[in-house]
């Protein structure tokens, strides 16, 4: 376990937000960032498989690309890679004594507070990526956009806004139109900014932010992506791509696609000279056949059985969860194992589950913030939610309980947080 790691479990979920501090950390380590050539990703659901997407099609085009994302399942290292590789444990230890030298030394801490991990953790993403030259780096912001750590980005080449839901409320704001505005603080004047997003009214706030600042707004309204058979057909703004093999069979990862793929574009027209991009269609399929983000809608065969780990964790992410469980396995019979964490929307993340007719086992985390199983269940039997319900101390019990009930084709889902796939990940491990 590398020094962050043990970082991480005292202080790994304390939300600071604001740039004060983020911003005094990288002015004393020279503004790496203002070196860099940066992507950046913000929305509620899909940052992280848009963010692969497009580190895997750039990468697999000869860029040394950098790629930041969060969170992590099993080390801190994969927050953190250039060019294929994950930061090793010697870096890691090195840049946070050198960053801890500058929080010890500098009077501004004093005034502002110690940074937070995830801001620590930021600083050190972009000192990392000048150290090792990347072309081009993928930013994935954290929580929001506007206070965001990684907000401190002066002029990316491109801002990208996946999707608007509700989420984060009490930080964010209790309504979609806030929480549009708060990630809409990415954009900035000089830049481009694309968008997944949908909903009329709040697409319309992205692009009203971005005519303000005269940044041009591109929409994936503007193309098209359609499944025949096992493949996808993408046109574009000017690029048309026939026979793409997405091995992910999540239906929602569609859409994560047709905005990876639309912001490449972007990124192509408008930088190729910059980054001596040039384009090719087999290695965008290439690209997109390396694809892989664990934990999100990944089918693996455990002890004889057939496990879907989705780290869906607030109500539209169980939605299209749900969507892509009934069409990848239909008249499926499920077993949910369940988790999540005390300010997600459980009550809406359980109607909607209750829709897969199965049973559901709550189950604890070594986590301080994940809700009570007591709780849970209480409110899932009120409303006759599943066909049994049970409660287990850890993702071991929780899976022996699953494995003990379970009839011969039914399927053992786990969802609710990316920390119960994590969770799982190292059980796994250990055990193999």
């Amino acid at each position: 376990m590398s020094k962050l790691d043990a970082l991480y479990d005292k202080s790994g979920f304390i939300i600071n937000l604001g740039l004060e501090r983020i911003t005094a950390l990288l002015n004393h380590a020279g503004n790496p960032q203002e070196r860099l050539k940066i992507i950046h990703i913000a929305g509620t659901n899909g940052k992280g498989s848009v963010s692969r997407f497009i580190y895997a099609i750039l990468k697999e085009h000869g860029l040394r690309a950098g790629l930041y994302t969060s969170p992590h399942l099993l080390s801190f290292n994969e927050r953190i890679i250039a060019d294929g590789k994950k930061i090793e444990d010697y870096d890691l230890d090195r840049l946070g004594r050198f960053f801890k030298k500058i929080i010890l030394t500098n009077k501004e801490f004093k005034k502002f507070g110690e940074p937070s991990f995830f801001e620590l953790t930021t600083a050190i993403c972009f000192k990392y990526f000048e150290e090792r030259h990347v072309d081009v780096a993928i930013i994935e912001a954290g929580l929001g956009g506007r206070l965001d750590a990684t907000n401190v980005v002066k002029k990316p080449l491109l801002s990208v806004i996946t999707n608007i839901s509700m989420d984060h409320e009490d930080i964010l704001g209790h309504s979609l139109k806030k929480i549009a505005l708060d990630k809409a603080g990415i954009i900035k004047q000089g830049s481009l900014v694309v968008t997944g997003e949908k909903k009329v009214k709040i697409k319309g706030l992205i692009k009203e932010r971005a005519l303000s600042l005269n940044v041009p707004f591109f929409s994936t309204e503007r193309i098209k992506l359609y499944r025949t058979k096992n493949l996808y057909n993408y046109n574009g703004l000017k690029l048309a791509l026939k026979g793409i093999k997405l091995h992910n069979k999540a239906w929602y990862q569609k859409y994560n696609l047709g905005l990876a793929l639309l912001s490449v574009e972007i990124v192509y027209d408008n930088y190729k000279d910059i980054l001596r991009l040039d384009i090719k269609e087999d290695l965008i399929k290439k690209g997109i056949s390396k694809f892989n983000n664990e934990g999100r809608f990944e089918i693996i065969n455990y002890k004889n059985s057939t496990l879907i780990l989705d780290g869906a964790h607030n109500p539209d992410g169980i939605k299209s969860l749900i969507v892509s469980l009934k069409r990848v396995f239909k008249n499926g019979k499920f077993i949910i194992i369940f988790a999540v964490m005390k300010d997600k929307n459980y009550k809406t993340m359980l109607k909607r589950l209750a829709g897969l007719n199965g049973s559901i086992i709550f189950t604890g985390l070594n986590n301080d913030r994940v809700n009570d199983i007591k709780k849970l269940e209480s409110f899932s039997k009120k409303y006759n939610y599943f066909k049994n319900t049970f409660r287990s101390k850890n993702i071991k019990e929780g899976l022996d309980l699953a494995f003990k009930c379970k009839e011969e084709d039914d399927l053992i889902l786990l969802c609710g947080s990316l920390y119960l796939i994590g969770e799982f990940k190292e059980l796994k491990k250990n055990s193999s």
